[in-house]
């Protein structure tokens, strides 16, 4: 595996825009708006809601699609004179499966190696070898037609390692596997990135996903940056910033009495299991949430603030985005399990 690039800034996007359709007409579409943003070194999220613009973006950097204006930096590199030369330094791991049906995993992956600038021997080694590592060792003699969902998902990721990038961008890693699988490739994706040191370019839906493997997040909208950070830097802002704050609440005795008392006091709550999760803006909460027990003869065992979470910082941003800009606010679906 490459060792850590040793560079601040693995992107660098300088007022790129695409636009679908003849310009200025109505029936055109502006997929990427004069975006500026740069990247720097370790593991990145790209969020946005479907139509932000992140496919479009991740095509623009690997010279599959061709911006109407801008320039950008990968790894150094530009993207419009050097796309060649980035693509034997990137792995990319596209949302959907590309297979040829008719061959087994290691001429798969071997090829893509090949593809990538690999001499014919070195691509056949690698293969083996990234196929090892993601758990495909003894299925690489088998045809890829023949793989269920999370193998195909295992595939796609050994041939993003077979050129030994410096990079990857992973699109939807997790999409499609159960929740072992999904806990699986986590795990392989956080390895990649702290052990090996290769940087991470992530784009998913499924937001705890993002947190557990990104340290960084640029977050798209519209075509458009409407935050950029250290995730956890995010998260804490987003906490500070809200006016209504959310305490996490554990109590012992009877719970539906408990709930109805917090609504008869027109207290905001939401139940998760055992966990009330009450909404409040007034800094006394925890008083009056400790006399309606002390009244009902409630035990509260727990009584913490909750912090914000990705989801918090995405929806809140986005819905910014809109109200700034006149659009209407649309329920936003994301994917919070865990």
């Amino acid at each position: 595996m490459s060792s850590l690039v040793h560079q601040k800034e693995i992107l660098c996007v300088e007022g790129i825009t695409k636009i679908f359709g003849k310009k200025n007409s109505p029936q055109s579409i502006i997929a990427l708006d004069a975006i500026s943003f740069k990247m720097n070194a370790g593991a990145n999220a790209l969020l946005g809601p479907n139509g932000a613009g992140k496919s479009t973006l991740i095509k623009i950097l690997l010279s599959y699609l061709k911006a109407d204006q801008g320039e950008a930096q990968l790894l150094g590199h530009d993207i419009f004179k050097e796309g060649m030369l980035i693509r034997q330094k990137v792995g990319y791991m596209p949302e959907h499966f590309a297979i040829i049906p008719g061959v087994n995993a290691v001429k798969q992956v071997s090829l893509l190696g090949r593809i990538s600038g690999l001499p014919k021997e070195e691509a056949m080694q690698r293969a083996h070898e990234t196929l090892q590592y993601v758990g495909l060792n003894e299925a690489r003699y088998r045809k890829v037609k023949e793989f269920s969902t999370g193998m195909l998902q295992r595939l796609k990721l050994a041939q993003t390692l077979v050129n030994d990038p410096e990079l990857i961008i992973l699109d939807e890693p997790t999409n499609g596997l159960d929740p072992n699988g999904r806990i699986d490739m986590i795990e392989l994706v956080k390895e990649i990135s702290k052990e090996h040191g290769i940087n991470l370019i992530v784009s998913s839906h499924l937001l705890p996903d993002i947190e557990a493997t990104c340290e960084f997040a640029t977050i798209i909208n519209k075509g458009a940056v409407v935050a950029q950070g250290k995730i956890s830097e995010l998260t804490y802002q987003e906490t500070r910033s809200v006016e209504k704050k959310n305490m996490k609440v554990e109590i012992r005795g009877d719970l539906e009495r408990f709930l109805a008392a917090l609504q008869t006091k027109g207290i905001p709550f939401q139940l998760f299991e055992n966990t009330i999760l009450v909404q409040y803006s007034d800094e006394e909460i925890s008083t009056v949430l400790l006399k309606l027990a002390y009244e009902n003869d409630i035990q509260i065992r727990t009584m913490v603030p909750s912090e914000a979470i990705l989801e918090d910082v995405f929806v809140h941003r986005i819905a910014d985005m809109n109200n700034k800009n006149g659009l209407p606010t649309k329920e936003t679906k994301i994917e919070v399990s865990k």
